[in-house]
């Protein structure tokens, strides 16, 4: 499974906050196919994964994930040499080890593909008090796409009822009628404050366990631009180049050649080329 992009604001009972990623790790470790494995598999199973996936469940031979997490203190924030902001990088384990906190395990498979998968709504603005939202870019992008994303896809406003997205907690909101409203609403209200209802339903208070907002200090200017700490594209995917074997360093050349050989447009391979230089002359070199 792929390890954290974003990073969001974990906030504990003495309301100090730190930077967290999340991590799924394979108990069984991380494995691949090589390209020739891969075209002869999929030739005769193109769902080889997913047969091999749902085999293991029936079998009872139950896919097992730790999960993990790395934490960055608030005031720790600019001590490193890449911004931790930045979803393109990865915050190195030698330096941000993965604390182990738990485990899931995948013991049974879905009773019904479409109820239970197909309509299964992810969003990030969905949280438990504690955790609250980093200035991430992608997760701050990602906070106004998904409703849009689940209005458009699961047909209307109300897939938050659907069984497979429905929470587990009682819970009342002012949401009324719209497609797919599985709630029977009584009386005339739809909206906070009102005197027709007396004000209710209305929001939980924090000590009643309602969520509440980190108040996150900002100073300076807010602008439209992206932080100088952003610019650096290369010094990660030349680690991550140096970190590989001799036989993976071919594999990855042969990829990119296979790949840039079929583009026509001598310009663009130029500048493909130009790109992987920055991260490795041998790699720039090779692919030319």
């Amino acid at each position: 499974m792929n390890e954290g992009l974003s990073c969001v604001v974990v906030v504990n009972e003495g309301g100090e906050a730190h930077f967290i990623k999340f991590h799924w790790k394979p108990v069984l470790g991380t494995h691949a196919l090589v390209w020739d494995e891969a075209q002869k598999i999929s030739g005769k199973n193109p769902d080889f994964h997913r047969v091999d996936l749902y085999e293991s469940i029936e079998n009872g031979d139950y896919p097992e994930y730790e999960l993990g997490v790395q934490i960055i203190k608030e005031d720790d924030e600019f001590k490193f040499d890449f911004d931790i902001l930045d979803p393109t990088k990865i915050w190195p384990e030698e330096e941000i080890p993965v604390k182990l906190i738990g485990k899931l395990t995948l013991n049974r498979n879905v009773d019904n593909v479409f109820a239970e998968t197909e309509q299964v709504a992810f969003h990030p603005g969905r949280v438990v008090p504690g955790i609250n939202f980093s200035n991430d870019p992608l997760l701050q992008g990602r906070l106004f796409s998904y409703t849009d994303t689940q209005l458009i896809r699961l047909g209307g406003p109300n897939f938050h009822e659907q069984p497979i997205n429905r929470p587990v907690c009682p819970f009342n909101n002012n949401q009324r009628d719209g497609y797919g409203r599985h709630t029977i609403n009584k009386g005339q209200v739809s909206y906070h404050k009102n005197s027709l209802a007396q004000n209710t339903p209305e929001t939980a208070s924090e000590e009643e366990g309602g969520f509440k907002h980190y108040q996150e200090k900002v100073e300076g200017h807010k602008i439209r631009a992206r932080s100088d700490s952003f610019k650096d594209h290369f010094s990660q995917a030349t680690l991550f180049w140096n970190s590989m074997s001799k036989h993976e360093k071919e594999d990855i050349k042969q990829a990119f050649s296979f790949e840039l050989g079929k583009v026509e447009s001598k310009s663009v391979q130029q500048q493909v080329v130009d790109t992987f230089g920055n991260v490795s002359k041998e790699l720039g070199t090779d692919v030319a």
